[in-house]
């Protein structure tokens, strides 16, 4: 209960559910590093892209004066090789990148993405450069758990489970039949020459980065994790510069950063200096430690009572003892009924 006009308490927090604009969550490899750092259900490692060449064994594919660039430097070794029309190799890469990406398995264990689902609402977006078939598999199983509000899924660099109907301009899982056509979904690209990423390919990719742009001009919080901005991809960092536009113009918007432990704040501040305005930012470590997971369905509320109101809010932070997912989704029961009542 909170003690004065100056205070709310969790009780309040929860019961007033009233901010509309988004709340965009921006995931990078690190992310899943964070939610899988023992690699899949199987164990099998999840590598970030410049962990490709040596993980998934595909460096003996490019010719020997790009072997070790590869190793290092997968990105670019895959744009020379790209560049030089080595059609066979890059088909063969891309077949083993999909084909290893598509057999990793949540594990059975509450996951941190699980979470992700559950600490935001439809009106909501994470948007993943990741092509882990992980937040996809965590929906399903919350969806079998009676979970139906889910925030809005974009895939910027593409995803093993999530294809296109070019013809319906409508995306779905791979394997499964557009609803208007029939035809099955393609799978979505995944790699491209860095050079060339072609985020306005009149396709499923050039949809998704419209989407993000246009969530990203209204958004009230922006949640970076475990995204590093690679300098490699420059138009990545364009196209999100656009959506978020002039710095100045963001006197009012919170940003946050999260990055594994040790990571240096100094540089994380800097590399994000376009999307922060002057002290509106906070870096963590772990996303326990996050407004998302103090918050869980309220950020809006907790921001606009804290940074407009001038109050003093209460922590509601979700859950990190219990293990059994359904008791999980039962936890956050309460904070999405009151969310349909409205």
């Amino acid at each position: 209960m909170a003690n004065s006009d100056y205070e709310v308490s969790v009780k309040e927090e929860i019961k007033n559910v009233f901010m509309g604009k988004p709340h965009v969550l921006l995931l990078g490899a690190g992310a899943s590093k964070a939610a899988s750092p023992n690699g899949d259900k199987n164990g099998k490692p999840v590598p970030i892209l410049r962990e490709i060449a040596k993980e998934l064994n595909v460096h003996k594919y490019f010719p020997d004066n790009l072997i070790e660039l590869s190793k290092s430097d997968f990105e670019s070794a895959y744009s020379q090789l790209f560049n030089r029309g080595q059609s066979k190799a890059l088909d063969k890469i891309n077949s083993i990148v999909s084909e290893y990406f598509s057999d990793l398995e949540l594990s059975e264990d509450i996951n941190l993405y699980d979470y992700l689902h559950l600490t935001l609402r439809e009106k909501d977006v994470i948007a993943t450069f990741n092509w882990d078939p992980f937040l996809m598999q965590s929906r399903i199983r919350l969806c079998k758990l009676g979970v139906t509000k889910f925030p809005k899924l974009f895939f910027l660099h593409g995803n093993v489970r999530v294809g296109y109907c070019s013809k319906d301009k409508v995306s779905g899982l791979v394997g499964v039949r557009c609803k208007t056509c029939g035809n099955f979904f393609k799978p979505s690209r995944l790699l491209y020459p860095v050079e060339n990423k072609n985020y306005q390919d009149g396709d499923f990719i050039q949809r998704e980065w419209e989407a993000i742009r246009y969530f990203l001009k209204g958004c009230f919080m922006l949640t970076i994790f475990g995204y590093s901005a690679p300098k490699t991809d420059l138009e990545a960092i364009k196209l999100l510069k656009d959506g978020w536009g002039d710095v100045e113009d963001r006197n009012m918007e919170q940003t946050e950063v999260i990055n594994k432990h040790g990571s240096d704040h100094d540089a994380l501040r800097k590399t994000w200096n376009d999307f922060i305005h002057t002290h509106h930012y906070d870096i963590h470590d772990s996303f326990y430690d996050s407004f998302l997971a103090k918050h869980p369905r309220r950020s809006g509320e907790a921001y606009w009572n804290q940074y407009y109101e001038a109050k003093f809010i209460s922590d509601n932070p979700v859950p990190q003892n219990t293990k059994d997912l359904k008791k999980l989704v039962e936890w956050f029961k309460p904070l999405i009924d009151l969310e349909v009542k409205k």
